[in-house]
């Protein structure tokens, strides 16, 4: 565990975001060794099923992403605050909630895949595969949200670097699996389903036994329901799940935009939008870091040193965007060609469309960088309906400008890619205005409690 309350603020969110940052990348290869699997060795079309089923996924996760979220935040504070009784309740509370609620979303995930499917305009060369691999996923959903769940509370007490050893172990075991399903076994999409369903099952284990075992915080005893916290965390986690929901749904339309251009088009924006989420990564990381540092000094009542954090959270961010943008630019090409089989026809056009929207998004990286910063500080801050808003709102300028710009100005699949800096640019801005008014101030879970210990955070 680590206290964020005292010491160099540059040190300690590179010392942290730096372990964070390998582990979300290399959970990230979940997703990028699945999709290199898969348009190397099944083709195109495969690839295109994944990239469909993948939206609708998220989008079913999207309420139990946003409880972990609002989970971690009120972590922190009560961490910061020396509530450890609280704290450990609190994770007793998220255990019980998001073990009922991944249930109810696998039945209803499995069940209704041939529906959303159809909703997304999910063309008949690609559906059966996607309808696999969609049932497939969701019949494991509650893997990947309770690996989630205690990364996300290890990062909430200062721990980002234990969970990186599992999930190092989880990656060969995926990348494992997956060559043998389908290169040995000829298992197609379902085949890298299975392979990506028991790694993340590895994974969550492995983070659960080391959290019982090491992190007395967030070992439970017994698990117990306690309607106040609940309601604590609905207060912060509803607008996280919220935002993830209208995200979703926002990627959702998007995604049947870019079904009405064909298969090549989705392939080709699937391939660089996992490209995109990669080199984002250290910006997202700094992101988190920055809310975890401020939460716990606001817990602690220091103002001042979580918004001197934010200044220098955002200068490292700016420096990551820009470094991150050179790359793609030089070598764009290269990275696409690596989710795309040489002998597959419909290559040369899935390259050509994923490299366009490459080349335009990653010019405007640096607005991105503006905007989580200033989303990590309101969240950490407790501001965590505006934390919400910024982001939706960003998605739904890109959604809108997206279909203007295709139905209104006759674009085609790079307007797709236009659309992203617009929902960007927007939002950083009103960010900005936001946080010179000080219209987060006084939204922290708890007061400032600096002596009020129930538990011995060791004992």
């Amino acid at each position: 565990m680590r206290d964020f309350t005292s010491g160099s603020i540059a040190r300690q969110l590179i010392s942290f975001s730096i372990p964070m940052l390998i582990g979300n990348l290399l959970q990230q290869m979940y997703s990028i060794a699945d999709m290199i699997i898969v348009g190397r060795y099944i083709g195109g079309p495969a690839l295109a099923s994944v990239g469909v089923s993948m939206s609708i996924l998220m989008f079913v996760l999207a309420s139990l992403m946003g409880l972990t979220t609002g989970a971690s935040v009120v972590i922190s504070q009560f961490y910061g605050a020396r509530q450890y009784q609280r704290l450990t309740d609190t994770v007793s509370v998220s255990i019980l909630s998001l073990l009922g609620i991944s249930l109810i979303l696998t039945v209803i995930g499995v069940s209704s895949a041939p529906l959303l499917l159809k909703l997304l305009n999910t063309g008949e060369e690609i559906f059966s595969q996607a309808q696999l691999y969609m049932r497939t996923i969701m019949a494991g959903v509650i893997f990947p949200v309770f690996y989630n769940m205690y990364t996300a509370y290890m990062r909430a007490l200062g721990d980002s670097r234990r969970p990186l050893y599992f999930l190092i172990f989880s990656i060969f075991l995926n990348l494992g699996l997956n060559l043998f399903f389908v290169l040995v076994l000829d298992m197609g999409v379902v085949g890298v389903a299975i392979a990506t369903v028991i790694s993340q099952g590895m994974a969550a284990l492995l983070c659960f036994f080391y959290a019982r075992a090491k992190m007395p915080l967030l070992r439970v005893r017994r698990l117990i329901f306690d309607r106040e916290l609940f309601r604590l965390i609905l207060k912060y986690g509803t607008p996280a799940a919220f935002q993830l929901s209208l995200t979703s749904l926002a990627q959702l339309s998007i995604t049947r935009l870019i079904n009405s251009f064909g298969a090549a088009a989705m392939a080709g924006i699937t391939a660089a939008s996992r490209i995109d989420q990669f080199a984002l990564m250290p910006v997202s990381n700094l992101s988190m870091a920055l809310s975890t540092l401020v939460a716990q000094n606001m817990g602690a009542g220091l103002e001042d040193r979580a918004r001197r954090g934010l200044r220098i959270g955002l200068l490292y961010m700016l420096v990551c965007a820009i470094l991150v943008s050179a790359l793609l630019l030089a070598y764009r090409h290269q990275f696409m060609s690596l989710f795309l089989s040489p002998a597959d026809p419909n290559t040369p056009e899935i390259l050509r469309i994923g490299s366009e929207y490459l080349n335009i998004m990653v010019l405007f990286y640096f607005l991105f960088a503006f905007l989580f910063a200033f989303n990590g500080f309101f969240r950490g801050a407790g501001d965590a309906v505006i934390a919400m808003v910024f982001p939706v709102f960003s998605l739904a300028v890109r959604a809108l400008s997206a279909h203007g710009l295709v139905y209104l100005g006759g674009m085609g699949p790079h307007a797709l890619a236009w659309s992203i800096p617009i929902g960007w640019f927007l939002s950083s801005g009103a960010s900005f205005v936001y946080y010179k008014k000080r219209l987060w101030a006084g939204k922290l879970a708890v007061k400032p409690q600096g002596d009020q210990k129930s538990v011995s955070p060791n004992s």
